[in-house]
């Protein structure tokens, strides 16, 4: 609130100060006894007060019952115009340190929700960083899934494609082991021919020993062929048999691998439901975060419309103040009109 200068009163009292510790009033001396105004302002009405306490004659020979009741009025003027003064910087002190203490407590709550907004803020954010690596982790975990039963279906085909070759095999042994009893017994067929060739024609061929005996040579040498085809069919059977071994490790290796691809795809699906089940959980979180803020939000504004109104009130009291303050400084002027009048009543009657 902006200072309204220097009154005639103000300089009235300084004079009279100044003049009760026995000095001269001037133009410095005043402004030194008020801390305040300027010697243009002063000078004026320092020279109104010399003319008025100069032209003051003695009121000894006044009636005393008038001299009484002018100072009466005087002094009951001077006593309200305090009193009021008193009364309206009490309410004004009072007001002020209540509409204070609204306010600050106020700006409190306000930074107090500030700083909760903020951290609610923050926990979102945090959140939203999870759900985000969560989401990233998901993907990778059934991106995992994914090539784990790609690689379950391939090896199915490869275990398919053994199963297969296996049957392939077994056919074929079962073609080479019937090859092989039809060469056994056409063997023993034309062995049991040729023994009862031999028999029947052993008294009649006497006379063909030489013939005989390059037959028999012949006879040997086929026996000799199927003999050696007979270790091919079986060194052929033994090999038949190896690979069967092979395949059926190989199987076994392919079960083995196709069943840790199962265990894999089964623990990755449980993890990727604990993580779904998570991500449903932090999501129910920054909903109920989302609402806390929205509350928090709510509640701020209500502060914020209630600091606004204490403010306003703030305004009004200071217009009150200012109000006051003229109200004062009238009465103050009024007072010193009367002193004045006072000071004319005593002057004429001391020349009656």
């Amino acid at each position: 609130m902006a200072r309204t200068g220097v009154t005639y009163l103000d300089i009235f009292e300084a004079a009279k100060a100044i003049k009760a510790r026995g000095e001269e009033p001037t133009v410095d001396r005043v402004r030194a006894h008020l801390g305040t105004g300027s010697k243009s302002t002063i000078a004026p009405l320092l020279k109104r007060w010399k003319s008025e306490s100069s032209s003051s004659t003695d009121i000894s020979g006044l009636p005393k019952d008038l001299v009484e009741a002018l100072k009466g009025l005087h002094q009951r003027i001077q006593g309200d115009a305090d009193q009021r003064v008193e009364q309206v910087q009490q309410e004004f002190e009072a007001k002020e340190l209540e509409i204070t203490e609204r306010l600050n407590e106020a700006q409190e709550t306000s930074s107090k929700q500030t700083a909760l907004i903020r951290e609610l803020e923050q926990k979102l954010s945090a959140s939203e960083s999870e759900k985000r690596r969560l989401k990233v982790t998901l993907g990778e975990a059934q991106s995992e899934l994914e090539k784990s039963e790609f690689q379950l279906e391939q090896a199915s085909v490869r275990v398919e494609e053994q199963r297969a070759s296996i049957e392939e095999m077994k056919q074929e042994n079962r073609d080479v082991r019937e090859h092989f009893e039809h060469f056994q017994q056409r063997t023993a067929t034309d062995r049991q021919h040729e023994r009862d060739q031999f028999r029947s024609s052993s008294e009649q061929l006497k006379g063909q020993v030489a013939s005989l005996a390059e037959q028999l040579g012949l006879a040997e040498q086929k026996l000799s062929e199927q003999g050696l085809l007979y270790k091919q069919g079986q060194a052929l059977i033994t090999e038949l048999n190896r690979e069967k071994q092979e395949l059926r490790e190989n199987i076994g290796s392919a079960q083995t691998e196709a069943e840790n691809y199962r265990q894999q795809a089964e623990e990755q699906a449980a993890s990727a439901e604990l993580q779904s089940s998570e991500i449903g959980r932090l999501q129910g979180e920054v909903t109920r975060l989302k609402s806390n803020s929205a509350a928090q939000s709510k509640e701020i504004q209500l502060q914020q419309v209630s600091l606004e109104r204490m403010g306003s009130e703030l305004s009004s009291a200071r217009d009150r103040v200012d109000s006051l303050s003229d109200e004062n400084r009238t009465l103050l002027q009024e007072k010193a009109i009367l002193q004045g009048q006072f000071v004319q009543l005593e002057k004429s009657l001391s020349e009656q």
